[in-house]
């Protein structure tokens, strides 16, 4: 079993510090130095508009600065991970933002808006007439991550939303499992992952979402340089729900990333904006790097990979 040694951590920490965002760095100071939680707060409200979306490219591949339903469901995923309360300001902001952007007509959320299109943007993230077909009418993603969040914060959505939205994701996943692609299955593993759902829902998704994770994820090792759903994407802890399923490989992809960063450290995006806005993408490029190496150290640490 491999182990970061303690110089490649060493250069991860400066470059976050040196090249990460705020952001990144607060995580690193309340995982690794005992800092208190409100650090991340602090750097998390940077990202938060006065109508309680996220933006200003909290979702690095979208450099918009005003609201939009991706970047407040990344605001979520840190929000969730650090377990703040349904008191909180950002928390009460994203649900507020989430019940406003709701389209009642599709059951679901437009995962990015109109004004995408103004801000530099990776190719994927451009608005036009057939962006709902190109994102399954959003029915999985986002959708089923954001299912989750109303679960999280329950008391502050109206609950007949819930119900409904709850039986819709798990008709729809029984339907369309066989056709999910990796975003929409991560997706799908964040609602399994919602701390407020029923125990039999929970089962229910495990059930319908192990063939297709089985499936989809990438166990060759010749391919874990590419751009694709890695077993570290599903299993992120011992306690990750699909780790009985894939921990040998999960294992395997631990130790392939130690090997393959273990002299810099530093995780970089395995994806491009194919020349489009070269400078913005040379920033969005730090802030992945920043993201993807904090990510990965948080990872290392809960797998007892990094070396003391």
């Amino acid at each position: 079993m491999k182990k970061l040694n303690r110089k490649a951590q060493q250069r991860a920490r400066a470059f976050i510090f040196e090249h990460g965002r705020p952001l990144e760095q607060a995580k690193y100071t309340v995982i690794f130095e005992h800092s208190p939680v409100e650090r991340i707060w602090e750097a998390l409200a940077a990202f938060q508009n006065a109508d309680g979306g996220f933006g200003h490219g909290m979702e690095p591949d979208l450099r918009l600065p005003v609201s939009s339903v991706l970047a407040t469901t990344v605001g979520l995923q840190v929000l969730r991970e650090f377990r703040a309360p349904p008191d909180h300001p950002l928390v009460q902001g994203a649900m507020r933002y989430l019940v406003a952007t709701y389209d009642a007509a599709i059951e679901a959320w437009p995962i990015i808006p109109p004004a995408a299109n103004e801000a530099p943007h990776a190719p994927w993230w451009i608005y036009d007439k057939d962006v709902a077909e190109r994102w399954g009418a959003f029915l999985a993603n986002p959708r089923a991550e954001i299912v989750g969040y109303l679960h999280d914060y329950a008391a502050l959505i109206p609950p007949d939303l819930c119900d409904h939205l709850t039986a819709a994701a798990l008709e729809y996943l029984a339907t369309h499992a066989e056709t999910l692609e990796m975003h929409e299955i991560l997706c799908y593993v964040r609602l399994a992952q919602s701390a407020g759902l029923l125990a039999g829902t929970k089962r229910e998704l495990v059930r319908l979402l192990t063939p297709v994770v089985d499936q989809t994820v990438i166990k060759d090792s010749a391919r874990w340089g590419e751009y694709g759903l890695m077993p570290i994407e599903i299993v992120q802890g011992t306690d990750s729900l699909f780790a009985g399923l894939l921990a040998d490989v999960a294992s395997a992809n631990l130790d392939y990333e130690i090997a393959h960063h273990a002299e810099d450290g530093i995780w970089r995006p395995r994806w491009d904006w194919a020349g489009l806005y070269p400078e913005d993408w040379e920033q969005a490029k730090q802030d992945w790097s920043g993201w993807l190496t904090m990510r990965m150290l948080t990872i290392l640490k809960r797998f007892d990979r990094l070396e003391l």
